[in-house]
């Protein structure tokens, strides 16, 4: 027998918990046990990895590289454990799991946020980490089980991806709350203004929806590019500029909503995993859920 053969499920939550609270007196008390039974426990944990694991610091412990390193990989064996023993008709309220999703700066303010706020109903011993979307690397993040999920659009995911439609966004104009610019313009006087654009995954002045922009014969004057949303509202509200944003984020009372005959075409939000997840019982539930959350937001 090696000493891996002695770790048990009890031992590697215990190693998460000292992972999240730092602190064998806050861990004794979570747990309801004493400190002693903490300190025993991580003396074996310690035999069973061949490190200290968790060092002295002010009042508390602070982790050593190797347990960071295998708070992550515990993290993800719990969770297929856990899923391996889920039957379909599982009770959200007992299920202790972590689910990490990586989005863009539109859908955390849109859709994981309602999504936070419908977990600690239903499942509060479910724990979101939310992660900004990461385009280049978000298929091996997929693949390794270092992101559950993806809330983003269909042309950023690898052919090989599954995902499921959640909704179609569409665009609003906006200059700032403080410009005199009228509420309905033609969109031949786009060509008079100054624009501002989002563009997440590459940086350039060109803008998406050249399509429609030619259809109509507007050449944009874009005097800036910026990587996301959360960030456009003060831009816009501090200059000259016009904009399209998402209209699931609207109102702002920075910005003054701008009325066209007709918008640039919008686009899909969709939820995306691997496949080696499609059959979790847990994961289907999640979907299940988020389509929950974005069915009323139409």
């Amino acid at each position: 027998m090696t000493e891996l053969d002695k770790l048990d499920v009890k031992q590697m939550r215990l190693l998460l918990l000292l992972l999240e609270k730092q602190s064998i007196s806050r861990v004794a008390e979570s747990l309801n046990v004493s400190q002693q039974a903490v300190s025993i426990q991580l003396k074996s944990l310690r035999a069973i990895f061949n490190n200290q694991l968790f060092v002295r610091h002010g009042r508390g412990i602070a982790p050593t590289p190797k347990a960071l390193s295998l708070g992550k990989m515990l993290e993800g064996v719990l969770n297929v454990l856990e899923g391996a023993v889920l039957t379909d008709d599982f009770d959200p309220k007992e299920v202790e799991r972590t689910i990490v999703i990586s989005s863009t700066d539109y859908a955390q303010q849109v859709v994981t946020t309602a999504l936070f706020c419908h977990f600690r109903k239903i499942a509060p011993n479910i724990k979101l980490i939310i992660k900004d979307l990461e385009i280049e690397t978000l298929t091996e993040s997929l693949t390794k089980g270092t992101v559950d999920f993806a809330i983003t659009i269909p042309e950023f995911l690898d052919p090989n991806i599954p995902y499921k439609r959640l909704y179609n966004e569409s665009y609003q104009l906006v200059t700032s709350a403080r410009s005199a610019l009228s509420e309905r313009i033609n969109i031949q006087e786009l060509n008079n203004l100054n624009h501002l654009i989002v563009s997440p995954a590459r940086a350039n002045l060109r803008g998406s929806s050249s399509e429609w922009f030619k259809k109509y014969q507007v050449e944009r004057n874009i005097v800036a590019s910026i990587p996301s949303f959360k960030i456009m509202s003060e831009y816009v509200y501090q200059s000259d500029v016009v904009a399209f944003i998402p209209k699931r984020m609207l109102p702002d009372p920075k910005l003054k909503e701008i009325e066209l005959p007709d918008y640039p075409p919008g686009f899909n939000v969709v939820l995306a995993w691997h496949q080696k997840t499609a059959n979790d019982p847990f994961y289907k539930w999640v979907v299940e859920q988020i389509a929950v959350i974005c069915s009323k937001l139409d």
